[in-house]
């Protein structure tokens, strides 16, 4: 069953606006794991980094005030954030089977949104990272919005990712480009004491 895309009951919605939420999450996924290399790191520390990476650059990015639709509306752990007045959170869960509070639980910021909107439109969204659920290879965010009583009434899902792919496994072979001339450097006083060989 495909749902309407979130536009259809929030003008502000729109898919410009939830890519540059998405390439936010997307891009502090990928330097987390590229960061994250250690013997000692595993899922929890890179799962704790990725998620403070990602909680600090949407506070920047709202506070900048570089995109006039995006504020910041609670700078805690259990961030909100609000697109042109409209409650949104994130969380890197399963799109399809949910366990995180972030997806399933509504603030007390976003449960004050639900009086402005009627019975069945959705009013609760959460902007979720598939950062390997799915069946796609490439992390993707998926935004749902939910109605009151936690139905998924829109879904959105992202371009995916925005970084560099291996496109082949082979590496071309090594090409011999033979010995660069080595010589003792020599100064202008050098070459102006050096005699003429004509």
């Amino acid at each position: 069953m495909s749902l309407p895309h979130p536009e259809v009951f929030h003008s502000a919605l729109r898919s410009d606006r939830l890519e540059i939420v998405a390439d936010i999450l997307i891009a502090e996924h990928f330097t987390t794991v590229t960061d994250l290399q250690s013997e000692f790191d595993d899922g929890y520390t890179r799962g704790t980094t990725r998620f403070g990476r990602q909680k600090n650059r949407l506070k920047s990015v709202a506070l900048s005030g570089q995109y006039e639709w995006l504020q910041l509306r609670h700078a805690g752990n259990d961030l909100v954030f609000s697109i042109d007045g409209i409650p949104c959170r994130f969380a890197t869960d399963d799109p399809v089977n949910p366990t995180k509070p972030a997806v399933l639980d509504a603030t007390p910021i976003q449960q004050s949104f639900f009086d402005e909107v009627e019975s069945g439109v959705p009013c609760k969204f959460c902007f979720i990272l598939d950062g390997g659920y799915a069946e796609a290879d490439d992390p993707q965010v998926v935004f749902i919005g939910e109605d009151m009583m936690g139905v998924v009434k829109c879904r959105w899902v992202s371009d995916g990712i925005k970084a560099l792919h291996v496109v082949s496994a082979e590496t071309p072979p090594a090409k011999d480009i033979g010995k660069a001339p080595v010589g003792p450097k020599r100064t202008e006083s050098d070459n102006a004491a050096m005699p003429d060989a004509t």
